[in-house]
């Protein structure tokens, strides 16, 4: 199992704004309704705890998002390393 505090995406939530703001609430925690956002459905519906460590890493669903921002970039990096 990851960190808890590394969601399914990789970003570290004790430093993400979106976290902060209110923005995301925080995939491991939160219990998903019928629409959780894209990383936590994949990841959970394929059995894994990160994006990393999925044979389509990255796959193009989630490009857009790794160039979102630094933190994103650095999601990027963590689960690259995975992969």
């Amino acid at each position: 199992m990851t960190e808890p505090l590394i969601a399914y995406c990789g970003v570290n939530c004790a430093t993400c704004t979106d976290l902060a703001s209110g923005k995301c609430p925080g995939c491991r925690e939160t219990a998903w309704g019928d629409d959780p956002c894209l990383p936590v459905g994949c990841c959970r519906e394929k059995g894994i705890d990160v994006c990393g460590q999925c044979e389509a890493f990255p796959c193009p669903d989630m490009a857009t998002f790794y160039e979102e921002s630094e933190g994103h970039r650095e999601a990027y990096r963590r689960m690259r390393a995975l992969s």
